[in-house]
């Protein structure tokens, strides 16, 4: 085999396309060894990827993307782990199946909160894509794709959420597509080890699996599938696929006001009768679907209007309930919308008399009118509701950053938290501006065409994870 030409390999097992860059095949890069390059984590000297960490471009990504990843770290990123740990981590939920479906590649804040989940689902209308080895990439290629990398994690690092107008122009051109690199670069950053990946369809829509573990860990399992989970077939189809893993917990984040809408009842329900646990912001499930004597609930931080982008006004069964014994404190970070923690909100709901803290299906449970099973008969595909989109933060020039400030909810004062993030101004590079569009949780006004037929009889197992390899060109070979 000639090895200084771009030969392919491919081979095919049933449900899977695996693809295999031939090119230094000797000395290729290992998965790690590609994340920790992307995430500016220096190299060993034996690593093929070393001398390419030497470049000026290369230096200029490392001290952009640490400097952001600090940032982040010392804002949010551990007063979440920490609120994590007293709030989450003794919950049996929380270590089983986590569903973050409104998330996009979103795994960095999934994983303060839940560090120890053994499958974490995310889902999203970002393309999968591919990760081409940067070995195989020329000089300028390279350097283009560390810049798109940047610019598509920038406000996430930042705000705490994607914002599409960001990630759409890297996610489908380059040498670096799709979310893949930006999963890669996560799981570096949060210290995991990645062992293998695949691309996989299991209810028909594209998708990945991914098997990490941190050092002296388990291994643990994510999955990221581009799916719509506005009602019909294709949702079905994913949370019918997401039905057989078993209850878990689930994690709703700027999801755009979209669950109270009826075009996502299927989607909405199926999470109320699964979830053993749900910790969300107020853009996800309506409170007043959260049924009193089936679910106990705490309400933390500041609930405050919706973006007036949304044009909403406040749930008035949910502000009421912050007048409440169900109000529990302030929170110590930006959540969702909300990246100061002046004013974010979250509601952790957890069904009463405890978690399973099994993978056994769980019973249906009624719900409050409309009382319909996630997986009764099919609902009816509404005409399609233009949904008003969120302008991001503009966080280009800077992002105020502020501690909590005491107030009053009701006569309930909030006591400032212990500790707090110092206030201060902080100042972003200035680059580019981008079109203003909402972030990557967010649905298309006209719902995508229903082109993945249904599967046919029960779902075959998913194969143990192999190697996820690449083509030369960054594309897969079909």
């Amino acid at each position: 085999m000639d090895f200084s030409k771009a030969s392919f390999l491919i081979r095919r097992s049933a449900p899977l396309l695996v693809w295999v860059s031939a090119v230094s095949l000797l000395h290729a890069s290992s998965l790690q060894e590609q994340a920790e390059f992307l995430a500016g984590i220096p190299l060993p000297r034996q690593s093929v990827l070393s001398p390419l960490q030497q470049s000026p471009e290369y230096r200029d990504h490392q001290k952009q993307l640490q400097e952001q990843w600090a940032f982040c770290r010392r804002i949010r990123y551990e007063a979440m782990q920490q609120w994590g740990r007293e709030h989450l981590s003794q919950d049996p939920a929380s270590r089983g199946i986590l569903r973050y479906l409104f998330g996009g590649p979103d795994f960095l804040n999934a994983y303060a909160f839940f560090p120890d989940t053994r499958v974490m689902v995310l889902g999203g209308l970002e393309p999968v894509g591919d990760l081409s080895p940067p070995e195989a990439l020329d000089p300028s290629a390279l350097g283009i794709a560390l810049k798109d990398l940047d610019e598509a994690l920038h406000t996430s690092l930042f705000a705490g959420y994607f914002i599409t107008s960001e990630m759409k122009p890297q996610l489908a051109q380059g040498s670096f597509q799709g979310v893949l690199p930006v999963l890669f670069t996560e799981l570096a950053l949060t210290g995991n080890i990645i062992d293998a990946a695949q691309m996989i369809r299991p209810f028909g829509s594209p998708g990945v699996q991914i098997i990490y573990h941190r050092s002296g860990g388990p291994s643990q399992t994510l999955y990221y599938f581009k799916a719509d989970l506005s009602n019909g077939k294709e949702c079905r189809n994913f949370l019918s696929w997401l039905r057989d893993l078993g209850p878990g917990a689930s994690y709703l984040k700027a999801a755009s006001y979209l669950l109270p809408l009826d075009a996502f009842s299927e989607t909405r329900n199926f999470l109320l009768n699964t979830s053993q646990l749900i910790l969300q912001d107020d853009s996800g499930i309506p409170y007043r679907y959260f049924t009193p004597g089936t679910w106990r609930i705490q309400l933390f931080g500041v609930y405050t209007d919706p973006l007036p982008i949304f044009k909403l006004r406040r749930e008035a069964e949910l502000e009421a309930a912050y007048g409440t014994t169900y109000f529990k404190g302030s929170l110590p970070f930006g959540a969702g919308y909300h990246v100061n923690a002046s004013d974010a909100n979250l509601l952790l709901a957890t069904k009463e008399g405890g978690s399973l803290g099994t993978q056994q299906p769980m019973p249906e449970m009624p719900l409050p009118a409309p009382a319909v099973s996630a997986f009764s008969s099919p609902t009816p595909k509404p005409t399609p509701i233009p949904i008003r989109k969120a302008l991001p933060v503009p966080i280009r020039k800077a992002i105020p950053v502020r501690p909590p400030r005491q107030k009053r909810h009701h006569g309930i004062p909030i006591p400032t938290p212990t500790p707090s993030p110092t206030p201060e101004m902080v100042a972003i590079p200035v680059v580019t501006p981008l079109p203003l569009v909402p972030p990557s949780s967010e649905v298309a006004p006209t719902p995508i065409p229903e082109t993945v037929p249904t599967a046919p009889g029960a779902l075959p197992p998913i194969p143990v994870a192999e190697p996820l390899r690449q083509t030369t060109t960054g594309k897969p070979i079909d």
